[in-house]
C-alpha cells in the first residue's frame, strides 16, 4: 500500500474478527515500530507482545469498560464516546495481538530542569505510530488504550514486568469486523490546522 494511502486509511478499530495474525506479519509490524527515532539513540524499548488468547483475556479483565449515557451523539467527540467507552475491555478481548510498548524510564516526566523523560515518552509514541501505520499497511485494524488509574500497576504485576519500565499505551491489532463502528473524523487539513510562519 502506498504511504499516503496508509496514512489516510488508518483509523481506530474496536471490533475484531476471531482470526489469528501470522507470525511473519507481526514481526514485520514490530520491526517497523523498532525503526522509530528514539531519544539519544537509546532505543530503550521492550515490546511485550501477546498472542496467547488466555493471556490477552486475563489482561483485558484489568481494564474497566466505561459506560456512556449519550444516546444521540451531536458531535464527533460524543460519537467517539458512545463507540469507544463501552469497548475498552472488549476491544482487548477480541484482538488477535496486544503489544505493550514498555520503555526504560530513566527520568521523571515532570522535572523542571531535565526534560529527558519527555523525550523518551515522545519517542515511544513515534514507535506506536509506526506500528499503527504498519498494521494498516498489512490490512489490519488497530487501536490503543492508554492505561489509567491502577491499570499500569495491575498490568505490570500480571506480566511480571521489572521495576523501572513505563507503559504509555496498549496497542491492539486484529482483522477488523465487517461494519466495525468508527466515529466521524474531526476535520484536520492543511487549510484549517496549519499556520505558516506566524500564528
Amino acid at each position: 500500500m502506498e504511504f499516503y494511502d496508509v496514512v489516510n486509511k488508518r483509523t481506530s478499530i474496536r471490533q475484531f474478527e476471531d482470526k489469528p495474525i501470522p507470525r511473519e506479519t507481526l514481526e514485520r509490524i514490530l520491526n517497523a515500530g523498532l525503526k522509530a527515532p528514539s531519544s539519544n539513540h537509546q532505543r530503550q524499548w521492550e515490546l511485550l507482545t501477546l498472542t496467547d488468547q488466555s493471556i490477552i483475556h486475563s489482561l483485558a479483565q484489568l481494564v474497566h469498560p466505561y459506560s456512556c449515557r449519550i444516546e444521540e451523539p451531536k458531535t464527533p467527540q460524543q460519537e467517539m464516546f458512545k463507540i469507544a467507552y463501552p469497548r475498552q475491555r472488549s476491544m482487548i478481548e477480541e484482538s488477535a495481538c496486544v503489544i505493550l510498548p514498555y520503555f526504560k524510564q530513566k527520568y521523571a516526566f515532570d522535572s523542571a530542569t531535565n526534560t529527558y523523560g519527555l523525550m523518551d515518552l515522545g519517542a515511544s509514541w513515534a514507535l506506536v505510530e509506526n506500528i499503527l501505520l504498519a498494521a494498516t499497511a498489512e490490512g489490519l485494524g488497530s487501536v490503543v488504550h492508554i492505561p489509567v488509574k491502577k491499570e499500569p500497576e495491575k498490568i505490570k504485576e500480571l506480566m511480571k514486568v521489572p521495576d523501572g519500565y513505563y507503559l504509555p499505551t496498549l496497542i491492539m491489532l486484529g482483522y477488523a469486523c465487517e461494519g466495525a463502528l468508527t466515529p466521524t473524523q474531526v476535520k484536520a487539513t492543511v487549510e484549517n490546522k496549519v499556520r505558516w510562519n506566524r500564528w
